[in-house]
């Protein structure tokens, strides 16, 4: 009796297949998400677009989470985790916990810092961490971002930078990337889940007493607050470890940023944060590289210096890389004068970049 030998599928069958399989990741599910949808329609009098309607829809179905033993009682998590960009959303989630505004308490506040956040964002952090005294905030770090950057984009000769591409070396940023011909694109953003999620996540793994290359115990629920708001809710996405449970609370509050400007207005305790992000991140739009040229011009020009040296730090490709849509040299562009620059995608920024950086980054 032969038995036939089934051969290994190449390369690009097997990414076919992974693409086929792979679930979306978005945190409501479809079935849901048309009931709410049709819900919300039967309710309205007047049309919304679509993107407006899925948002609201989203909002709709986000609800507390809740967590069962094995036997189908319920059970509290194991931990609360706030993970802080000290962005608007997240520090005004951070600052309702302190002030007894939310329905539970966080366990831990965590701070990634990429090592190229705004001087403003530094004395933020700061701020909050005299400031919040219900529980500590921590402040993780994994390498820092622009010298990482910089030196995979100018490896020293011989170097093992300089065996690899710089996307493969470097836990890139969406940079721009214009190829001959007058196409213009952007890499994979690889940042924040390297400078940003996972050392968050071995924080909590250290949190729990888990050692390094061990399982987390069965049954352990971390529960992770992400300061997303209603009116980016389509953000909003499982997280990706058994453990770890996402969880919204300013969307389970119905409030959007502007309530959480609103609410630093009123509560006249807090100085107000400005918008996180790190120094040169490419999805700034307009508006932010105008304040930064205006008003920070020392970061302003920390960004022109990176922009020109990462020009050629793409191995095995003619594309020069940019910090802005444009696929300008970043000093070349005066953003002071008074004229709307067109998109690159012939929407606006706000639309293109939606997905940014999952609620762990402030961007």
């Amino acid at each position: 009796m032969t038995t036939e030998s089934k051969e290994k599928p190449g390369y690009r069958a097997q990414g076919k297949a992974r693409a086929g399989n792979k679930k979306n990741n978005f945190a409501i599910n479809a079935e849901q998400m048309e009931y709410e949808r049709r819900k919300l329609l039967e309710q309205m009098s007047t049309k919304v677009d679509k993107k407006r309607l899925n948002n609201m829809a989203a909002v709709a179905a986000t609800k507390e989470p809740e967590y069962f033993d094995e036997e189908g009682n319920k059970k509290e998590p194991t931990l609360r985790i706030l993970s802080l960009g000290a962005g608007v959303q997240s520090s005004c989630l951070a600052l309702m916990a302190q002030e007894g505004l939310t329905k539970h308490k966080p366990d831990y506040m965590i701070f990634a810092d990429t090592g190229w956040e705004p001087k403003f964002v530094y004395e933020h952090v700061e701020y909050l961490k005299k400031a919040i005294t219900i529980c500590p905030l921590i402040t993780v770090e994994r390498g820092n971002l622009r010298e990482d950057l910089i030196r995979a984009a100018n490896p020293i000769k011989g170097s093992n930078e300089e065996q690899k591409s710089f996307a493969g070396r470097v836990p890139n940023p969406p940079l721009f990337a214009a190829r001959p011909g007058g196409k213009v694109g952007m890499l994979y953003r690889q940042c924040t889940h390297d400078y940003k999620v996972i050392p968050i996540q071995k924080k909590m793994r250290e949190i729990l007493g888990v050692k390094p290359r061990h399982r987390v115990k069965k049954g352990t629920v971390v529960e992770q607050w992400i300061g997303i708001s209603t009116d980016e809710a389509m953000r909003m996405k499982h997280a990706r470890l058994p453990w770890l449970t996402s969880r919204w609370p300013l969307i389970e509050m119905k409030m959007s940023r502007m309530d959480c400007l609103q609410w630093y207005r009123d509560i006249k305790k807090h100085p107000m944060p400005g918008k996180s992000s790190c120094i040169g991140c490419p999805y700034h739009h307009n508006d932010q590289w105008k304040n930064m040229q205006k008003n920070y011009p020392e970061d302003f020009a920390d960004a022109v210096e990176v922009d020109n040296l990462i020009r050629h730090g793409l191995k095995n490709t003619e594309a020069e890389l940019f910090l802005h849509k444009s696929a300008k040299p970043l000093g070349d562009i005066n953003f002071l004068e008074p004229k709307k620059q067109a998109s690159l995608f012939g929407e606006t920024f706000d639309e293109e970049f939606a997905d940014e950086c999952e609620g762990l980054c402030g961007v």
